[in-house]
């Protein structure tokens, strides 16, 4: 049975995790319900999103000092420049340009359910309900992103220097992030494109 510093530290990480919910909802779906309005680049004030989500029930006590820790502990999903805060990528809504332009690495991943392959093959990786396709540097970070939608999900390579040569623009959305429109097929390879050997 655990003891109250475990039970603490569980209820700690699951309001954290409820929170990141809630700020990612609102910083990159829906930021118009709770009053707020983003800069072309994604970023509100931090005081105004706590004001915001505090007045979101269940959050009355929430402080601008927990929406800091909570990026400082996930710099890989939140930004904060300047007073100001943002999600790095996974949007609906209109951002301009989020990350930076960046010379991407040799490859890039994808994860993708299998039955997505054909549909890749004649259209290449495009969105779909977001605004920027999202790749992974690692096949497995690519897999485990995958894996939230599909248990058999694959990892797509993304030849993306030679993209990147062809004048497709990437953007660095975080350390083991890249963004870009569309990626077209020619700079894929799938699983089942590889030799038996």
């Amino acid at each position: 049975m655990p003891g109250p510093r475990e039970t603490s530290r569980s209820g700690d990480a699951q309001r954290r995790a409820r929170l990141s919910r809630l700020l990612a909802l609102v910083l990159r779906h829906r930021p118009d319900e709770v009053g707020l309005t983003l800069d072309e680049g994604g970023f509100a004030p931090v005081e105004a999103v706590a004001r915001a989500l505090a007045g979101q029930r269940g959050w009355e006590l929430l402080t601008t000092s927990d929406l800091l820790a909570l990026a400082d502990a996930d710099p890989r999903r939140y930004e904060v420049r300047d007073g100001r805060i943002r999600a790095r990528y996974g949007h609906t809504i209109t951002v301009e340009q989020p990350g930076e332009p960046a010379l991407p690495p040799e490859w890039l991943y994808y994860g993708a359910a299998p039955a997505a392959a054909a549909h890749m093959r004649a259209d290449g990786l495009r969105p779909n309900d977001r605004r920027h396709v999202h790749m992974s540097t690692t096949p497995s970070d690519a897999l485990a992103v995958g894996r939230r939608h599909t248990p058999d999900a694959l990892a797509v390579v993304i030849f993306a220097r030679r993209a990147h040569a062809a004048g497709i623009e990437f953007r660095r959305a975080g350390q083991a992030l890249f963004l870009t429109g569309h990626v077209p097929p020619e700079f894929l390879l799938l699983p089942d494109d590889l030799p038996e050997i």
